[in-house]
């Protein structure tokens, strides 16, 4: 299991399932990692404001998984984060898409 005071959201998950789901939001969003992460490497540094948004997003997330889908089970390759993930709303681009009909 993943043990490091940088690790804010993504605690309680095998290296193996952390690096999976990083994929999966780097996927969710059309990004790589330095779009979050500072350059060279230095990935428990914040000085990007975007590392902070994006875990105000995972918050946001959490919180609509716990409250809507608490009994929710992943299956293989999918997010261990709950039904409701970074694609839900952003699909592939860095700006989340408008819902349905607006």
């Amino acid at each position: 299991i993943v043990e490091s005071p940088a690790v804010k959201m993504l605690t309680g998950l095998y290296a193996q399932q952390f690096q999976d789901e990083m994929n999966l939001i780097n996927q969710a969003l059309g990004v790589n990692c330095n779009t979050c992460h500072a350059a060279r490497g230095n990935f428990a540094s914040d000085e990007k404001p975007l590392k902070l948004k994006a875990r105000t997003m995972l918050e946001m997330t959490k919180m609509i998984n716990k409250q809507f889908f608490p009994d929710h089970k992943p299956k293989e390759g999918e997010s261990v984060l709950g039904r409701v993930t970074c694609y839900t709303c952003h699909q592939g681009e860095q700006t989340p898409k408008p819902p349905p009909g607006q």
